[in-house]
């Protein structure tokens, strides 16, 4: 049997996996990075997420800034607007690639890494594909997530579109069925539908996304302007002569049917831990496959710590950017614990979603004292300057103290704006004093905020 190979540092996952392997590199440190996907170092974010998916969604801001010309004055025939779709894709995929190249640079001068699987054998002992076996004094885990696929009749054999596929695509597709109405769905459904695609979202609820009840009432009336909304569940699929056609059954158990050129599946993730053979070294995992981990992020095992995608707590590159600086330092002896109170997330649709905190629902449900501030963007000057969208800042806090609780914004410049009262939230005592003290810009949509704390 060969020798084991010893590491300071193991690192499972080459996304989130390298925020770990970043400080154990500045501290002088021997990694081992662990990847089965060379191809995508950089993870989620930078292949298949936020980088490639927000260069397509401003394309989409283009066009809708086109067509909405005449607001103000300026008159654009729209009828002759030409949408080079094979060019979009390939200056998204272009930036993606440039993203990626420095990072696959970087592993290969300052790491060791193996390009497989890699399992448990025993105790911190991991073993790849080829039989090669290695440890370390410290392994971190942050192999992922991946697209969910539900359990439809005849999904498999008609085929199916991921995020992941959607980004290699050279030819937009005429009609488009999109399945699930959470921020993946609602995203790449603006896209397309935004470039003339005709898209048809399928979501079990009749509201869209996992956000305050206000946001996403607001949200899927909106949204509703630019897809086919239908509620229900799809049950299964079939190929047809142009395309793919879809069953569905409403609550009420009535089935229809709809047909469009392709399917987009996005129906939430699952983290990639099957395959790791976690119970030979003592780690458990939840009955949807999350790494149990501590506020420490560290994992049953004391010198085993996860986090990203992989304990499903906030599927975010910035979320998981700080848990593993957060389990870098813990596993150095330090202890600090892993704080979500004030972890921020944006959803780019059109509208934009940003949001801190606890929703009104979790309010409520946690029997607290609150009160709830609410404001238009059409209420301030800057928001009438830009024609007064649909939308709004949703405040909540608590009463007996003046803690900010949570903020809910929907509208233009959410993922902006959200970030004074991040910040705020994270002053000590989060009080509303902390945003209601500042001197704001005028005329600005920072206002919109501002006059919320006022």
């Amino acid at each position: 049997m060969a020798a084991i190979q010893h590491f300071d540092n193991v690192v499972i996952g080459a996304g989130a996996g390298l925020t770990a392997a970043y400080f154990a590199v500045q501290d002088k440190q021997s990694v081992a990075l662990v990847t089965d996907r060379p191809a995508a170092i950089g993870g989620t974010c930078v292949n298949f997420g936020c980088i490639p998916t927000k260069t397509l969604i401003q394309s989409a801001r283009a066009i809708d800034a086109i067509k909405s010309a005449a607001d103000f004055g300026i008159h654009v025939d729209t009828t002759t607007i030409e949408v080079d779709f094979t060019r979009i894709m390939h200056d998204m995929r272009a930036l993606r690639a440039d993203n990626a190249k420095g990072a696959r640079q970087w592993v290969a001068d300052a790491m060791t890494p193996f390009y497989t699987r890699a399992r448990f054998v025993g105790d911190k002992l991991l073993e790849t594909e080829d039989g090669t076996r290695l440890t370390g004094e410290r392994i971190f885990i942050a192999s992922g997530a991946r697209p969910s696929i539900p359990p439809i009749q005849g999904l498999q054999d008609a085929g199916y579109w991921t995020n992941e596929d959607v980004l290699e695509l050279e030819r937009q597709p005429a009609s488009l069925i999109v399945v699930g109405g959470g921020y993946i769905g609602v995203e790449l459904g603006y896209f397309f539908a935004a470039l003339g695609t005709e898209v048809t979202l399928i979501n079990p609820d009749a509201k869209l996304l996992a956000e305050d009840d206000d946001v996403r009432e607001l949200f899927t009336r909106e949204f509703g302007r630019r897809v086919t909304l239908v509620t229900g569940r799809a049950t299964r699929v079939a190929s047809t002569g142009s395309g793919k056609r879809v069953e569905l059954e409403s609550e009420d158990g009535e089935t229809r049917h709809l047909e469009a050129e392709q399917i987009l599946i996005a129906t939430g993730r699952k983290p990639n831990t099957e395959h790791l053979d976690l119970a030979a070294t003592g780690v458990r995992v939840d009955k949807g496959g999350a790494i149990r981990v501590d506020a420490a992020l560290c994992t049953d095992h004391p010198h085993i710590y996860a986090y990203g995608d992989v304990i499903g707590r906030g599927m975010f590159k910035h979320t998981s950017s700080a848990e593993g600086e957060l389990a870098y330092r813990n596993a150095q002896g330090e202890s600090q614990r892993m704080d979500y109170h004030a972890n921020p997330h944006a959803v780019f649709s059109e509208p934009e979603v940003a949001a801190v905190g606890l929703s009104e629902a979790e309010c409520r449900s946690q029997s607290l004292d609150y009160r709830v501030a609410k404001l238009d963007y059409a209420d301030v000057a800057k928001g009438k300057i830009v024609g007064a969208p649909a939308g709004f800042a949703k405040l909540l806090v608590e009463n007996t103290s003046e803690r900010i609780l949570g903020c809910h914004i929907i509208g233009p410049h959410a993922a902006l704006l959200i970030h004074e009262v991040v910040v705020a939230m994270n002053a000590d005592g989060a009080s509303v004093d902390t945003v209601r003290r500042a001197i704001h810009i005028h005329p600005s949509l920072s206002e919109l905020v501002g006059t919320l704390f006022g």
